[in-house]
């Protein structure tokens, strides 16, 4: 607690890194079933309007990353972030389909995203999480949400 002039208020501590790290096993996943990596609602969003524009993926390493979710028609294009395009298959779970980062120009990331995955249609949801500032910690969340095997 940080005292000053009578007031106290809690102190935030900051940390480095761009993800929190694995859920305790006591923690049910919440939302739209997700499956075993993720792409699932936020259970501190339950019942929010705004839930549906978020969701989790959780790396092989077991850290999970929270993503915004657009329509791939209408994802804004955010310098150095990591964009994840995932398909639905009517109301079942998401999976991925393409990870990328967007670096410094991401228009034609996003655009070349856009093109080459059009054939999944209005399934097609872009995700993108933007807390990783270094590169180093972008190329490590790519590689931890790798598409793997099931």
């Amino acid at each position: 607690m940080l005292a000053t002039a009578g007031i106290t208020a809690p102190t935030l501590e900051r940390t480095r890194g761009f993800s929190e790290p694995a859920a305790p096993p006591w923690i049910a996943p919440s939302g739209d079933g997700g499956g075993p990596r993720g792409g699932g609602a936020l259970a501190a969003l339950a019942g929010m309007p705004f839930s549906t524009r978020f969701c989790s993926w959780t790396g092989l390493s077991g850290r999970r990353y929270v993503f915004s979710v657009y329509p791939a028609s209408s994802c804004p294009a955010f310098c150095n972030a990591v964009l994840l395009a995932a398909a639905r298959d009517g109301l079942g779970p998401r999976r991925v389909v393409s990870a990328r980062l967007t670096g410094a120009f991401p228009e034609p990331v996003v655009a070349r995203a856009q093109r080459e995955l059009r054939g999944f249609g209005p399934n097609l949801e872009f995700h993108l999480h933007l807390l990783p500032s270094e590169p180093a910690d972008r190329a490590a969340a790519i590689a931890d949400l790798a598409i793997a095997p099931r």
